[in-house]
């Protein structure tokens, strides 16, 4: 045995192993507490950037704790309000946020800020948005007009985002008698005997004063298809209002007496608030538009 033999001395060794492990321990413990601690902000700066403004198209929407029916109100906003969508869930609820606020909104109750300008000026006066609230109509208002390439009364950059440049487009608007008035220009029903609630309507042409009756289906499954054409007709200058006539309601049709098989529309003007002071009406029965006579008080 060689007693000159001296034991390798390792603690430099160990010692910088420690060092190293330490100084992992301490990175890996600063990185948690920093995740901790601006994990959220994090998270928030990150939505911001994703997120998608929208803007509330119902008269008011509540804010929600959760997204459910049943969750806490936290906040209720009016039409016209912008909104950051952050997530759409299947539920077709939407966490959202509102200046400082966050929560939770119906998505069905949001659309672009380019739909809301075009819904916004279709209404030709406020009798025609209080009359027009709920919005499956607004919507499919809204569709037929862009599928026909018509506009309404929007601001210029949102049109462009609409149409383009094209500044061809023409403008359109639904004009109301108060929601009172039994004869206007917008009622719906069973139109065309599906059982869901359809929409007619009366839009004028701001600029040549044309009028246009349009009955549409309301599909509330497919909400990208709402407004599908029923039927239209132009009208003339004495058609300027619309009546709702409920199904199996006794009517005069080509002279006789018939029941209507589905809701029909009773087309005529409300100046002497009923319909006697023109020559003739018009029926939508389902199928057809019928001209039929009656008497005119102001020739008696």
């Amino acid at each position: 045995m060689n007693l000159f033999f001296k034991k390798k001395d390792n603690k430099p060794i160990k010692n910088k192993l420690a060092f190293i492990s330490a100084t992992t321990f301490g990175l890996t413990a600063f990185i948690f507490i920093a995740y901790l601690l601006l994990g959220e902000l994090i998270s928030v700066i990150k939505k911001d950037f994703s997120s998608e403004t929208m803007i509330v198209v119902s008269e008011k929407l509540n804010m929600r704790s959760d997204k459910d029916d049943n969750a806490y109100v936290i906040g209720t906003y009016p039409f016209g309000t912008k909104v950051e969508v952050y997530n759409v869930f299947d539920n077709n609820w939407a966490e959202v946020s509102v200046k400082d606020k966050k929560g939770y909104m119906s998505f069905e109750f949001l659309v672009l800020p380019e739909n809301f300008y075009l819904i916004e000026g279709m209404f030709g006066n406020e009798n025609a948005k209080s009359l027009i609230k709920a919005v499956k109509y607004r919507k499919a208002i809204s569709n037929y007009l862009k599928n026909n390439k018509f506009t309404s009364k929007i601001p210029k950059s949102e049109r462009e985002k609409l149409y383009g440049k094209d500044d061809n487009k023409e403008v359109w608007q639904i004009f109301a008698e108060n929601k009172k008035s039994e004869f206007n220009t917008f009622c719906f029903g069973d139109y065309n005997g599906d059982k869901n609630q359809d929409a007619a309507f009366i839009i004028t042409n701001i600029e040549t004063g044309k009028r246009k009756l349009i009955i549409l289906n309301i599909e509330t499954k497919f909400s990208k298809k709402y407004g599908k054409l029923i039927t239209s007709k132009d009208l003339n200058k004495d058609f300027l209002f619309i009546k709702h006539i409920p199904k199996r309601t006794k009517m005069i049709i080509n002279d006789s007496i018939k029941r209507i098989p589905v809701d029909a529309i009773l087309i005529g003007t409300n100046r002497e608030h009923n319909f006697n002071d023109i020559p003739k009406l018009m029926i939508y029965n389902g199928k057809s538009f019928d001209i039929f006579p009656q008497n005119n008080k102001n020739e008696e």
